[in-house]
């Protein structure tokens, strides 16, 4: 599977059963003005929903749960690496509600601190729940549009600029977190992942041939040289 421009779609990142107790514990949640937790110019541009840190005991069950489902998914481990990430944010738009175009803060964390490498939006409600509201993410080729299945997940590099276009009617539900990755650059993770990629293709039907242990090899090698824990 390739990177291209380090944006990924992983289709179905939370499973039905996970998508079944989500549905279970938003309705429990409450929500408050977004822009509590934007900063700079971030905060003269968001106009949306979160949920608030007092909200009812299912606000921390949900964030888990969507941060265990990134954590386990392999296509996450073996693209993003991730080192940490921090609790997703619930948001909710309603008709009107955008988020203007920014960048994400280098650093991030009230906790603990991490260095923001990536971002990654996970979708909680169908495309058909709701009109406009597609994520827009700037991108070496364009600008790229994603309003993607309810379960499916898009990550991307948090320096690029994003925004997300106005809801014209019905509401879009998103978890969104950040993540610092073992390996810093894009363009070397980008690297890995197609290495690992290549090396698992053949694995498949020469596991433990000469090119197969080289492969493997360069690339433990190569993460060895570049990880930064």
């Amino acid at each position: 599977m390739q990177l291209p421009q380090m944006l990924l779609h992983i289709p179905g990142l939370l499973t039905p059963e996970l998508l079944a107790q989500a549905d279970s514990l938003l309705p429990l949640l409450q929500f408050t003005d977004g822009k509590s937790t934007a900063t700079g110019a971030a905060q003269q541009v968001k106009n949306n929903l979160q949920v608030s840190k007092e909200a009812h005991k299912a606000h921390p069950e949900l964030q888990q749960l969507v941060a265990r489902a990134i954590l386990s998914n392999t296509t996450v481990q073996n693209a993003v690496m991730p080192v940490k990430i921090l609790p997703p944010i619930i948001s909710k738009y309603e008709p009107g509600m955008h988020y203007g175009w920014h960048t994400d803060s280098p650093l991030m964390g009230e906790d603990f601190m991490i260095r923001v490498d990536v971002s990654i939006t996970v979708f909680l409600n169908h495309p058909a729940e709701y009109n406009g509201g597609e994520l827009v993410i700037h991108s070496p080729g364009g600008y790229v549009q994603y309003k993607l299945e309810k379960g499916d997940a898009i990550i991307y590099p948090t320096t690029r600029l994003h925004g997300v276009n106005q809801v014209v009617s019905g509401h879009r539900m998103a978890a969104v977190t950040w993540m610092q990755c073992a390996v810093k650059n894009a363009e070397q993770r980008e690297l890995l992942f197609q290495l690992k990629g290549a090396n698992d293709i053949i694995g498949a039907d020469r596991a433990g041939a000469t090119e197969h242990l080289l492969l493997m090899q360069v690339h433990s090698n190569l993460v060895r040289m570049w990880a930064e824990l």
